[in-house]
């Protein structure tokens, strides 16, 4: 590492170009300023200024160096006013939550970013083990789970529920669909489906088992999960905020349940860490749109 204070006396020495005046602001001897020069040139092994009388020239490496110490300066300053700043307007968002939370959340998050181009939003899409693994790592701030956290580092906010919908194909469209109408289906899984399912199976058919469901195909992309079903291949399950940003919603239909499934959702972040002035918008705008639909 360069030893920061010869680099700082040198840095001096280029910007005055004089010895004596050096030494006067840094509140130096001429000698000083002139040991911290050879010590540095010693410590890299280069020769930094060439003198000729009173005066010097920096060399190739001198200029490299001031160079160099130059863009290190203006970053510690950056980093200074960064650091100062606690602006609502300024900054990284890192969220994450489900794929179907951030279908609803992203569009508004990006027409923010747009009013406020000094913001950049990032959501991370994941089950909660995900979600809270990032978490627990600083590599985001917030994030959105359906399960409670019991841990006395996070904070654990109740902020809604979502609900789950239990989708058919239009031509399955009536007033109630029963359980071997759907094993006749059989089931478009995806990575949350057989968890949501237990749910429907659990409120709704309570003397069967939901592992009996046969699987007829498999998807783990959020927007192709119910073009099979809207084909007539299947069943699946997903939340509201999924069901509504499908681009073919006429091709399915949301089967009516005797006890409608919902899942309570929990905005986590560390207790200790305290977040930034931009996050409390995007923390009351997700709190909205999650309660009004």
């Amino acid at each position: 590492m360069i030893n920061q204070k010869w680099l700082t006396t040198f840095l001096k020495l280029a910007e005055v170009g004089h010895f004596t005046q050096t030494a006067e602001q840094l509140f130096m001897t001429q000698p000083g300023v002139s040991q911290h020069v050879q010590k540095l040139e010693k410590q890299l092994n280069v020769k930094l200024i060439e003198r000729f009388g009173k005066r010097f020239e920096l060399t190739s490496a001198g200029m490299q160096l001031q160079e160099y110490g130059q863009s290190l300066v203006k970053e510690q300053q950056q980093l200074l006013t960064d650091l100062q700043l606690d602006s609502e307007h300024v900054g990284e968002c890192r969220f994450a939550c489900s794929g179907s939370l951030a279908s609803l959340l992203y569009p508004h998050f990006i027409d923010y970013q747009i009013q406020h181009q000094q913001l950049s939003v990032s959501i991370e899409a994941g089950p909660n083990r995900r979600i809270i693994e990032l978490l627990t790592n600083n590599d985001i701030d917030i994030g959105i789970v359906t399960q409670f956290v019991s841990d006395p580092e996070l904070e654990v906010l109740a902020i809604g529920y979502e609900h789950l919908c239990l989708v058919v194909p239009k031509s399955e469209s009536k007033t109630v669909i029963n359980y071997d109408e759907l094993m006749a289906l059989g089931m478009v899984a995806h990575p949350d489906a057989m968890h949501n399912w237990q749910q429907v199976v659990a409120n709704n058919y309570k003397d069967k088992q939901a592992i009996e469901v046969r699987v007829v195909s498999y998807v783990n992309q959020l927007n192709q999960i119910l073009l099979p079903v809207s084909k007539g291949l299947g069943f699946t399950v997903l939340p509201e905020f999924a069901v509504k940003s499908f681009s073919d919603v006429a091709a399915i239909s949301i089967a009516k349940l005797d006890k409608q499934v919902k899942e309570p959702l929990y905005m986590i972040y560390k207790k200790h860490r305290p977040l930034p002035k931009r996050y409390q918008w995007f923390m009351d705008k997700t709190t909205e749109l999650v309660n009004s639909k």
